[in-house]
């Protein structure tokens, strides 16, 4: 018996060790020009909010994904963090030679800031920045609202919600995960082999809204537009009328709304499909 809890009472202090501490960074960079920034992070969130112009700071909170990262490991990436500047264009992180290790991201940054991020498995969340925005995700969710230009994001398994204030082509892609874009003006593709989409603005471009499995909500208001939407297995309703010339059947519905417009084709292999 004293043998046994002398081996557990071992194999507890190992493990205590083998975890490393925290660390973290701080890092305040100022800016001449427009910021360029891309991230890469091999695991980790992301989070962007507003800073003042000419201005990003950078903190970073590192911690061991297992026991193979050391306590000195872990210092010395906080010490010389994962950071390169050239003028305005920055980039930060390495998805090859940081293993074993987690960085969580907050990123102050002027709002009409060109982004990119990438996360293999973390989340992405902005507040506001990005004249341009391009966000990738492995096994992670996007969350990006208040932006001002055109956004790009794709994530392998993982929900996508946008929100714009200015104007801009919109493309949100998942493999499995739900997409909710609100406020949008400008051309869209929204896509997802499995989840539903709501979709709501003005399509001042065409707009293509794909899921294979899974409703979908399309809120237009008063905007105008050329309507094609079906699907496979349910049925497609509306609220808003549509204009003489068009066909309707409980699966397809394809005609002009509100004067007509731009081109939006809406798809479903299994789901309803509603129209406000």
């Amino acid at each position: 018996m004293i043998r046994r809890i002398a081996a557990l009472a071992f194999l507890t202090i190992a493990s205590a060790a083998a975890h490393a501490a925290d660390q973290t960074f701080t890092r305040t960079i100022n800016l001449r020009d427009r910021l360029d920034l891309a991230i890469v992070s091999r695991a980790g969130d992301i989070r962007f909010s507003q800073g003042p112009a000419g201005r990003l700071r950078i903190t970073g909170r590192i911690r061991a994904n297992d026991w193979h990262a050391s306590d000195d490991r872990l210092r010395d990436i906080a010490a010389s963090p994962p950071i390169q500047q050239s003028g305005s264009v920055v980039r930060i992180g390495s998805a090859e030679e940081l293993t074993h290790v987690v960085i969580d991201y907050e990123i102050e940054a002027p709002a009409d800031s060109i982004v990119q991020a990438s996360s293999g498995s973390g989340d992405i969340f902005d507040e506001g920045v990005g004249l341009t925005a391009h966000f990738n995700t492995g096994s992670g969710s996007v969350h990006a609202t208040g932006l001002l230009g055109s956004v790009n994001i794709s994530s392998n398994n993982g929900d996508i919600e946008v929100e714009q204030s200015g104007q801009g082509e919109v493309k949100a892609v998942s493999n499995t995960g739900n997409l909710e874009l609100r406020n949008l003006h400008g051309a869209l593709r929204a896509a997802t082999n499995a989840g539903s989409i709501k979709v709501s603005g003005a399509p001042t471009g065409d707009w293509s809204v794909q899921t294979g499995k899974g409703d979908i909500e399309l809120t237009l208001g008063r905007a105008g537009c050329a309507i094609d939407a079906q699907t496979g297995d349910g049925l497609v309703h509306t609220d808003l009328k549509v204009e003489s010339g068009s066909t309707f059947d409980p699966r397809h519905l394809a005609g002009t709304i509100n004067g007509g417009g731009h081109n939006v084709v809406i798809q479903a292999g299994q789901g309803e499909i509603r129209i406000h």
